[in-house]
């Protein structure tokens, strides 16, 4: 099963609750209606409150993470995924979710991976 996995930070303007309730509330269910082809669609919250500071000698000193979620986007089959590609390619679509993603994440900062 192909999927996605995006690395998104919030906008440094709003808090990482504000952050997360935009997200569930009006993000996801836009992105669920745009893209039907979409299986599965998990948010993973990396809060700072949830922060392992100095629980592991593997961490980094101070360190912070520069994510506020980590994304999962889920698929049947390679013909899913292609078909959510070519539909992300529509000026539409693109314009309908930069505006979106303007309320609440900072856009440059995200990073898409393929996973299997």
């Amino acid at each position: 099963m192909p999927r996605l996995i995006a690395l998104i930070s919030k906008k440094s303007s709003i808090s990482e609750e504000e952050f997360k309730i935009y997200y569930e509330n009006n993000h996801a269910p836009l992105i669920e209606s745009l893209f039907p082809t979409l299986n599965g669609y998990k948010r993973t919250y990396l809060f700072e409150s949830n922060l392992l500071s100095d629980a592991l000698p593997l961490e980094s000193d101070g360190a912070q993470s520069q994510f506020n979620v980590i994304t999962e986007l889920a698929f049947k089959n390679e013909e899913d995924l292609n078909q959510f590609f070519e539909r992300g390619t529509d000026q539409g679509v693109i314009e309908t979710i930069r505006k979106d993603e303007a309320n609440f994440l900072d856009g440059e900062k995200t990073i898409m991976y393929r996973v299997e």
